[in-house]
């Protein structure tokens, strides 16, 4: 073949292999140039992706400070009983029941239980496991072909902040979120710090939430005293808390038990034989009903616990400046200890009381009226507290106690125009005044005047007024409203006002109640709380001192430190010589042959008090000081009308009927009446002192201080029974001189 020959014959094969070539080189162009397009898309969505992240992380905050983590701790209230042992009364929480406990007292299998089951590079890591993320990522982008279910990718770092945030949103947005603020946390905590918050938040099905009341709601005991095989139990119930705890189902939460000590044994957290003795355990978990188990808000508290809450509640929103709905939820959520001096078995007896409608009633009534007792100590310390009879409807119902402010009635009469004219010597005890009605001015016609006021009597008809002078002291004994009045006019219904005002506190005292008939007869504007009506009444305890009312001594936040406490600071409201001389009186109406309240009358103990009923028998009060307690009781209805007369006991019947047994076994059986108070024997017909032609005297206690005048009309001389009282009670005994009329101590004989 000639040279011409064979280039031809190339020619024609170069010619006949074109179109594969021309393939592979349009194939190599195509993918070159799919990947230059990939190359730059990917640069694309990387660099828009990375302004992204960079101006989501500007704009978005991210930092979590542990110090304000804001979660919920259970708080909790202790009394204490007679052998000074704390007791605890209640815990109450709202968003959960938790109980903080420091990582030190958390034993190192707990922690290792937790870690190496929900994140066993949590010592490794920086915040974020990027191998578990990006898997979890793979995993949901190909519909858990990856690991066939459903895997997370957070650590411990981040279900904090999800807990902690409750930003727990299925969005790309809230994970970037939770990875910054997981990087950003590991930066300035330790992962002591972390890990301890952790368990301090976690929940544990139903209300409970953290490590210590976990280990109290289900084995009893703090989490410090939780073992092997009881750390794994609680170890396997974050991840499915209402399916996986104990009490909702035993079988589920042993499988995960049993995983949770495999992953310990794999991370030589525990031993072959731990694991073996861990595994063949037979846990002893309590009785999901019993004490040990979490009580919350929605229990019926007692009536002491209710008081306490509303305390402090009012006094954090005060304190802090907040809305009381804010400060319920700072109290509810914030792991404080509320110490109160309430009398636990006190408290149980009044109210085993007043859910017995006997207590009020001597027959079977379809409408009972509504009630309420408190009694304190003469410092002012609730003791114990009752808010409406029956069984307790829930908790934080209403109290009539404290909520329900009332018309106080005769109970006024001691504190306001009788203890004033005492105080300010413009009366004693035999002083003699007139049971007539006064005139005021006519309501509806200025021009006109009328009588009153009317004393209780048996018809509408009679207005009660004897017309004749009676000793101040049988005034107060048979609640005498002509008397009160009197008392009022002379003294001035202004200065009885300011007097009630300064001296014992009543939050709902109004300028108009300024005037003749609330200060004579107490029928204020807007009524008082029994609460505080009693809290008066300590004045009259014999050292005229009062204190403030108070349902706790001290507050504790979650650390142990003392953010509120209550100061005991007492107010000088009468002489030492009025309190004195009052408590006489007051003991006439109990002890006296005419008193309103002779069926408060005790065995042991002497008991002081005042009686009082409104217009109709509306309101129906005793207040009543003993020498170890000053207490009152109220019953009447919400919804003001009459309580039908001769169903119900008399409020001196029924405060007798509620803390006549528990007053009368008090160790003190006596008042201590430190004033400078004298006794002297009085006429009784003129009221002054018993001169020695007078024929009827009877025995009063005076200021010594305040002379009584000699009774001029009978004699010149003082009889008697004021020179030598031992010589005059010999003469009585011999039948010398006819027995005078007792009151007083010899009245208690």
């Amino acid at each position: 073949m000639s040279k011409s020959e064979r280039e031809v014959s190339k020619k024609r094969r170069k010619k006949r292999s074109h179109p594969v070539r021309t393939f592979f080189k349009v194939l190599a162009a195509a993918l070159f140039s799919v990947f230059v397009i990939a190359l730059i898309v990917i640069s694309i969505v990387a660099a828009a992706l990375t302004v992204y992240v960079i101006q989501f992380r500007e704009n978005t905050p991210v930092n979590i400070d542990l110090d304000d983590l804001g979660l919920a701790y259970t708080t909790f209230i202790y009394g204490y009983d007679e052998n000074g042992q704390e007791v605890e009364m209640a815990h109450i929480s709202r968003n959960a029941n938790r109980i903080p406990v420091s990582i030190d007292e958390v034993p190192q299998h707990v922690r290792d239980a937790f870690v190496y089951t929900e994140d066993e590079h949590f010592y490794e890591h920086a915040g974020v496991n990027w191998t578990r993320t990006f898997g979890a990522v793979i995993n949901a982008v190909t519909n858990n072909m990856l690991y066939g279910y459903k895997q997370g990718g957070s650590t411990i770092t981040q279900q904090l902040i999800k807990n902690v945030t409750g930003d727990d949103d299925q969005t790309w947005d809230r994970k970037l979120r939770e990875i910054f603020r997981a990087h950003d946390l590991e930066q300035y905590r330790t992962k002591e710090e972390i890990l301890e918050a952790y368990l301090n938040c976690i929940g544990f099905g139903g209300s409970c939430s953290g490590i210590e009341a976990a280990a109290q709601k289900y084995f009893g005991k703090s989490v410090s005293e939780l073992d092997i095989a009881e750390a794994a139990c609680l170890a396997a119930i974050p991840r499915s808390p209402e399916s996986f705890n104990p009490f909702a189902s035993r079988e589920a939460n042993k499988t995960r038990q049993e995983y949770v000590l495999g992953k310990m044994l794999e991370n030589a957290a525990i031993s072959e034989k731990q694991y073996k003795e861990a595994m063949a355990e037979e846990l002893k978990i309590v009785d999901p009903n019993s004490a040990n188990t979490t009580a919350n808000d929605s229990d019926v508290q007692n009536w002491y616990v209710d008081t306490v809450i509303r305390d402090v509640i009012t006094e954090f929103s005060e304190m802090y400046g907040l809305s009381r709905e804010d400060a319920s939820d700072k109290l509810y959520n914030g792991g404080y200890k509320i110490y109160c001096p309430v009398d636990i078995e006190m408290q149980k007896e009044v109210e085993e009381k007043f859910r017995d409608y006997r207590t009020f009633s001597y027959s079977v009534v379809s409408d009972p009226p509504n009630a309420a007792f408190i009694a304190m100590d003469y410092r002012g310390n609730i003791l114990a507290i009752a808010g409406d009879v029956g069984a307790k409807a829930g908790a934080n119902v209403w109290n009539f106690a404290t909520m329900e402010p009332r018309q106080p009635a005769s109970t006024l009469k001691p504190l306001g125009p009788y203890a004033y004219a005492i105080e300010n010597n413009t009366s004693n005890w035999s002083r003699m005044i007139e049971d007539a009605p006064i005139d005021i001015e006519d309501e509806n016609d200025s021009s006109l005047t009328r009588q009153w006021p009317t004393n209780y009597s048996e018809t509408e008809e009679d207005a009660g007024w004897s017309m004749e002078p009676v000793p101040m002291y049988k005034a107060l004994e048979k609640s005498l409203n002509t008397v009160s009045a009197r008392l009022v006019l002379e003294n001035g219904a202004h200065n009885i006002f300011d007097f009630i005002q300064n001296k014992y506190q009543f939050s709902e005292l109004d300028p108009n109640d300024s005037n003749m008939a609330p200060m004579a007869v107490g029928s204020v504007t807007n009524g008082v709380y029994l609460e505080e009506l009693v809290a008066a009444y300590q004045v009259f305890g014999g050292t005229g001192t009062y204190f403030k009312p108070t349902s706790y001594t001290r507050v504790e936040d979650s650390s142990g430190n003392t953010i509120l406490e209550h100061t005991y600071t007492s107010i000088q409201a009468i002489s030492e010589d009025t309190s004195a001389i009052m408590n006489h009186m007051m003991r006439e109406v109990v002890e006296g042959s005419e008193g309103t309240a002779q069926a408060a009358k005790l065995e042991r103990v002497a008991v002081a008090g005042k009686t009082g009923t409104a217009q109709n028998w509306q309101d129906n009060i005793f207040i009543a000081c003993t020498p170890d307690y000053v207490s009152g009781i109220w019953y009447g209805y919400k919804k003001v009308r009459e309580v039908p007369v001769g169903t119900y006991y008399g409020t001196a019947q029924v405060w007798k009927n509620v803390f006549g047994d528990i007053a009368d076994r008090a160790p003190n059986t006596d008042f201590r009446l430190p004033g400078n108070v004298v006794q002297h024997y009085y006429c009784t017909e003129t009221g002054l002192l018993a001169s020695e032609g007078c024929e009827h005297i009877a025995r009063g206690y005076y200021k010594a201080s305040q002379n009584l005048p000699l009774c001029e009309e009978h004699g010149k001389e003082p009889h008697i029974a004021n020179t030598d009282p031992t010589e005059y009670d010999r003469l009585v005994a011999e039948g010398e001189f006819a027995a005078e009329e007792n009151t007083g101590e010899q009245q208690s004989e």
